[in-house]
């Protein structure tokens, strides 16, 4: 026997992952840079480890140096997998126990080295924790850092040094490492002041992007209401108010007005609709609307419609033929008028042809206000996917309406059926709020402080080591030609780089290298002796960051070639030639891992953002539409349902009634009170507000004409509530007349105007501070 099964704890739902911000994919990809840096840097040093090992602890030495090796490359394995704060604090231990190793070398090991194995192992690896401090603080932290680190190990290079001049060694080293890990931390900062500027602009961006799509969103739906209410709303209320029509017809008309408004909140039942069943939806309009009109189609059984399409042309044609039978009857000729209808497949679609031979009229001079064709037929049509209409008629020559419908086309795996409301595609994101721009520039002051301090630093590496009057020349012209190459690429040189500056700068680098090199005797050098190498390193890092690593690897083989060269006409090996210029390549790759991850760091977030900004647009449209369409409906439902209702109602009573053709005059007037609030909401809608619904309301039922229109273009003024209260208190004013109360554009000087005519005519305008004043 078992007992009753235990309640389930009731599971927590996942939480939405979180995009990244482009400040946390440049921290990500800051953080991988160190893994394959610190591993060159690392094994370039290993040997030097091992030569300069602690005698008492020589494990100790080992452990060292794997933590500071090891942590960068942790940081790079776990750099995409775990939370960024234990990405920070294995930064931070990093740059910390760098800072323990200098005091340790500084306080247990502060004697000097042998000579030509002076240079500590700990100071090859300054530029790893540097750039994991930088990456992880604050800007004034990072600098902060920068010069504690930079003048620890200048210190402990002039206590190691075996130079006649250590206090000299120790400077020169301290500037240099200063100098070159300045210009990395530089463009860190920057690159991170310019990812918190990207997360801003996409942030607005997204926002403007959003609210734009909840505007067009909900205008498109409420033309869409709009024109439903015209074409059956408002059609059924005149037909009932002006009287002349049938009772069934008008109940049959009120009761398929009903349907269609409560359709609105169902999904359609069916997704498409075939060809032969379209034309008999259209010869069943034809029978209600014109029975006296011709219609053929020659739709293929093959043919299918979204229903969605169906209902816009079905609204469109019915809107053609109920216009074309009103001119008739306000301006009959003397022939009978011939309609026709013509149906007929159109590029995978469906095209219809309404043609009569009546009185006709000019478009051009049809009134904004009129609904009709601007909304009706021309709107409805535009605001179907693949739709489309054309209205043409001349005075005397009659009307020809023509609308159509054409599938989109569509990814074959992935078909998708076209939704009028919701098929314009939203906004396409603004690109440069996406993109990491200006980041591999540094700031004018910035980098014209860089190049003072590259120029002086060079200067004393170059001249202050007391080398032979006779390669005084040549050192003159090797730091002449890179410092030239630094001033141009600095002040003059453009972003991007273009080929031909790049080549400009590898030839003055090279004439520099050559020039500085051969004099330099393979043994009793001075320990910068070979200082061009890193200044020229300094030169590609910079072409690198600036997009052209491919010339600076170039560059770096050049280096590479004349260093074996001198090593080789110096009577030394290969391998002392690529010793040389090797411990360079570690510089050189940090500066080309930044350049070449931050450039597909910036692609990737540019289409991360811009399809985040397209989602969150598509949501804004989705829930702004359903929105709308609930408030328009629920305002059609409350202003025209009940009277609809008693319309489809007739029907019970027809047969009752002596004679078919008439209503009740209560009915009736009730009728062309609602149809003419109805108007006024989708004509005057910013004016359609409280007092003047009532006021409107109360003067219509005086026996006043009244009309509310709105060009304000879904701009209303700020004063709008003054406006409103000026325009009710006109037609409160009136028992007779006429008045028509308007909102003009924005780039008017007065907001509204009103005309009333009651006798004697006169108009008066709002101002901007919504007061009211006669118009001269």
């Amino acid at each position: 026997m078992t007992g009753p099964p235990r309640p389930t704890r009731p599971t927590r739902p996942n939480r939405p992952i979180r995009p990244q911000t482009a400040t946390e994919r440049l921290a990500r990809l800051l953080y991988a840079a160190l893994g394959p840096t610190a591993l060159v840097f690392g094994l370039l040093c290993l040997g030097t480890v091992l030569e300069q090992a602690w005698e008492p602890q020589r494990s100790w030495s080992v452990a060292a140096w794997l933590l500071i090796f090891g942590l960068p490359m942790l940081l790079a394995v776990l750099s995409r997998r775990v939370p960024l704060r234990v990405l920070r604090v294995i930064a931070l231990a990093e740059g910390a126990l760098f800072v323990l190793l200098l005091v340790f070398w500084l306080t247990v090991r502060a004697e000097p080295l042998p000579a030509g194995a002076d240079i500590p192992w700990a100071i090859s690896l300054t530029g790893v924790p540097v750039m994991a401090v930088a990456v992880t603080t604050r800007d004034r932290t990072a600098w902060a850092y920068l010069m504690l680190v930079c003048t620890m190990s200048g210190l402990l290079r002039a206590a190691t040094s075996t130079d006649p001049y250590p206090v000299l060694v120790g400077v020169e080293d301290g500037l240099y490492s200063f100098l070159l890990l300045s210009m990395l931390v530089g463009l860190t900062t920057m690159a991170r002041r310019s990812a918190g500027k990207v997360d801003q602009a996409a942030t607005f961006a997204r926002v403007q992007l959003v609210g734009r799509a909840d505007r067009l969103a909900r205008k498109r739906e409420r033309l869409t209401i709009d024109a439903l209410v015209h074409d059956s709303v408002i059609s059924t209320l005149l037909m009932a108010g002006r009287g002349g029509t049938p009772v069934p017809v008008l109940s049959r008309h009120a009761a398929d007005t009903l349907v269609r408004l409560d359709a609105l909140r169902a999904p359609l039942p069916d997704p498409s609709m075939p060809g032969p069943q379209v034309t008999r939806r259209l010869q069943q309009l034809v029978e209600e609307l014109a029975p006296d009109a011709q219609i053929t189609s020659n739709l293929p059984g093959t043919l299918t419609v979204p229903a969605l399409a169906v209902t816009a042309l079905l609204g469109a044609v019915g809107e053609a033929l109920r216009n074309s039978v009103a001119a008739d009857v306000q301006e009959p000729v003397r022939s009978p008028v011939a309609r026709t209808l013509t149906v007929a497949s159109y590029q995978g679609g469906i095209r219809v042809a309404v043609h009569d031979n009546g009185v006709g009229f000019d478009p051009a001079r049809v009134p904004a206000e009129r609904l009709g064709i601007a909304q009706s037929i021309i709107g409805r049509m535009e605001r179907l996917s693949g739709g489309a209409a054309a209205v043409r008629s001349r005075p005397g020559a009659g009307t020809e309406v023509v609308v159509s419908w054409t599938p989109a086309p569509a990814a074959p795996s992935a078909p998708a059926p076209p939704v009028p409301a919701l098929s314009t595609a939203p906004p396409t994101p603004p690109r440069p709020a996406t993109q990491l721009k200006g980041v591999t520039r540094l700031p004018r002051a910035l980098s014209t402080s860089i190049l003072v301090g590259f120029i002086a630093v060079h200067a004393v590496l170059a001249f202050a080591d007391g080398e032979p009057l006779w390669t005084l020349p040549y050192e003159i012209l090797g730091f002449v030609a890179v410092s030239a190459a630094a001033a141009w690429l600095t002040l003059v040189v453009p972003d991007p780089v273009s080929p031909r500056n790049a080549v400009m700068v590898l030839a003055l680098c090279g004439l520099s290298a050559v020039a500085t090199a051969f004099p330099v005797p393979p043994v009793g050098s001075t320990p910068f002796a070979h200082w061009y190498l890193g200044a020229i390193t300094m030169m590609l890092v910079a072409l690198a960051v600036r997009g052209r690593p491919g010339f600076a690897w170039y560059g770096y083989g050049m280096i590479m070639v004349i260093s074996i060269a001198w090593a080789l006409l110096n009577g030394l090996t290969l391998l002392d030639g690529v010793n040389l210029a090797i411990r360079h390549a570690g510089t050189l790759l940090a500066g080309t891992l930044f350049a070449v991850g931050l450039k597909r760091s910036t692609q990737t977030l540019a289409g991360l953002n811009r399809e985040r900004a397209r989602s969150g647009a598509a949501a804004a449209t989705a829930a702004a539409a359903l929105e709308e369409r609930e408030t328009q409906l629920t305002r059609v439902n409350t202003l025209a349902r009940p009277t609809l209702e008693r319309l489809a109602n007739l029907l019970q009573g027809a047969a009752l009634q002596i004679n078919p053709l008439q209503i009740e005059p209560t009915l009736r007037a009730e009728s062309l009170l609602v149809e003419a609030t109805l108007r006024d909401a989708i004509r005057g809608r910013s004016l359609f507000v409280e007092p003047v619904i009532t006021a409107a309301r109360a003067a219509r039922i005086r026996g006043v004409d009244v009309t509310l229109l709105d060009d304000s273009a879904d701009r209303p003024p700020r004063q709008l509530a003054a406006a409103a209260a000026i325009v009710a208190a006109q037609l409160d004013s009136l028992t007779h007349g006429h008045l028509i109360a308007r909102l003009l554009p924005a780039d008017r000087p007065t907001i509204a105007s009103i005309v009333v005519d009651a006798g004697e005519p006169r108009m008066l305008t709002v101002t901007p501070d919504g007061l009211l004043q006669p118009s001269l």
